[in-house]
């Protein structure tokens, strides 16, 4: 499936929210971590400085457990005094190191063991429940944060939106003005703040379409010597063709002869069309044309027990050159006579549509004794594709090939 297309102001807008929420929700974990890693130690290095404090000036602790001086902290020497749920949570391997006590109700306790002189484990225990932030002060400072993320987003969202006009706006213009089909020289008028890379890419663009104006300009020439080259010798054959009729009866092998030399001149028009502008065609009696190319090509029968009939609507307009339509049709029913054996060959025309089916060897089946299945073939793809005519060729399972030349009706 083809992935939609997003506009340049859109991709970088959404680049830029979807990098700057992640990197606001990174900061804020970082804060949060920070500012809980940051009271831990406080509160550890206060109970390191309480706890050096009391051994110092109580060198022989007398009490079995008391109170610290200053921020009130408690002791126990050994966990005999301790109260139940407190003994529950010390683990034998506290010794000389501090560590944290989940109370539940009973308090958050930052605590240290440092083992006396005299074995015994002294344990200092600090409530730090009340200087912890509680859950609403942390969801406070989450808001702060979010806060100022809104802030700056809206803030930068805003000096985002003048950059990327900046670059979106003239690569529109740029796309609008390529898309008209016209020359592009002195056109693409690029604002002088917009970035260097536009004005490097409108530069290469217009430098590019002056090589482009060049070789079409070189083809319109070869086409217009070309056309000059090839029409004069054709007509002088054809004129001298008609002069010998008139002198002469006309013979089948003349008859031939003139008909070749008009086929000639309609393909060298239909191919001379290929270096022009599609739009400056004018459309064509299709239904004429293909009762002229059945009457042009059905020598092409002998003695073959083959029909060749035209159908359908009168008067329906081809969007396409006289000459081109004779080329296209006078292809495929050049194939299509000569590849069927017996039967028939139906060219029906309706409105938008001709359709050419014949009961001969079908499509891709011709035997290798009988190569050239197809020829001209290209030829027709080519001008279809020129003039915007759908071009269908195909196999019937009947028997025989079925081309549709297709065309959309005008508004």
């Amino acid at each position: 499936m083809k992935q939609p297309s997003r506009r340049v102001r859109s991709m970088i807008m959404r680049t830029f929210v979807g990098a700057l929420v992640c990197s606001f929700a990174v900061f804020a974990l970082m804060v949060v971590l920070f500012g809980f890693t940051l009271e831990d130690d406080i509160f550890e290095l206060q109970v390191r400085e309480a706890t050096a404090n009391f051994l110092r000036d109580n060198p022989v602790v007398k009490s079995d457990h008391g109170s610290l001086p200053g921020v009130k902290m408690t002791y126990y020497v050994g966990t005999e005094a301790m109260p139940e749920w407190l003994r529950t949570k010390i683990k034998p391997t506290y010794k000389d190191r501090a560590f944290e006590v989940f109370g539940g109700d009973n308090g958050h306790f930052h605590a240290l063991a440092q083992t006396m002189p005299d074995g015994r484990n002294f344990y200092v225990f600090f409530n730090a429940r009340r200087f912890v932030r509680s859950t609403p002060e942390i969801k406070s400072f989450l808001m702060v944060i979010g806060g100022m993320a809104g802030l700056g987003l809206v803030l930068s969202l805003y000096f985002l939106t003048r950059m990327s006009r900046k670059v979106s706006r003239p690569l529109e213009e740029m796309a609008n003005m390529l898309a008209d089909g016209e020359n592009v020289d002195g056109r693409l008028a690029v604002p002088a703040q917009a970035p260097r890379e536009l004005h490097a890419l409108a530069e290469a663009i217009e430098i590019r379409d002056q090589r482009i104006q060049v070789l079409l300009e070189r083809e319109r020439q070869f086409n217009r010597d070309a056309s000059h080259e090839l029409r004069t010798p054709l007509a002088v054959a054809f004129g001298a063709v008609e002069v010998l009729e008139e002198k002469q009866d006309a013979s089948a092998a003349l008859t031939r002869v003139k008909a070749a030399i008009k086929d000639m001149q309609q393909l060298t028009e239909g191919i001379l069309w290929l270096g022009r502008d599609a739009r400056d065609a004018q459309g064509c009696d299709i239904k004429a044309v293909c009762e002229h190319s059945v009457a042009a090509y059905r020598h092409l029968i002998g003695s073959r027990n083959v029909t060749v009939s035209v159908k359908g609507e009168e008067r329906v307009k081809m969007p396409v050159p006289e000459a081109v339509a004779h080329v296209l049709v006078g292809n495929v029913l050049r194939n299509a006579l000569s590849y069927t054996d017996s039967g028939a060959v139906t060219v029906s025309v309706s409105e938008g549509l001709v359709e050419i089916v014949d009961t001969g060897i079908g499509f891709g089946g011709v035997d290798v004794e009988r190569r050239g299945f197809g020829v001209g073939l290209t030829l027709v793809e080519r001008l279809s594709t020129h003039f915007g005519i759908s071009f269908d060729v195909r196999s019937r399972p009947e028997g025989g090939t079925k081309v549709v030349l297709s065309w959309a009706e005008p508004v």
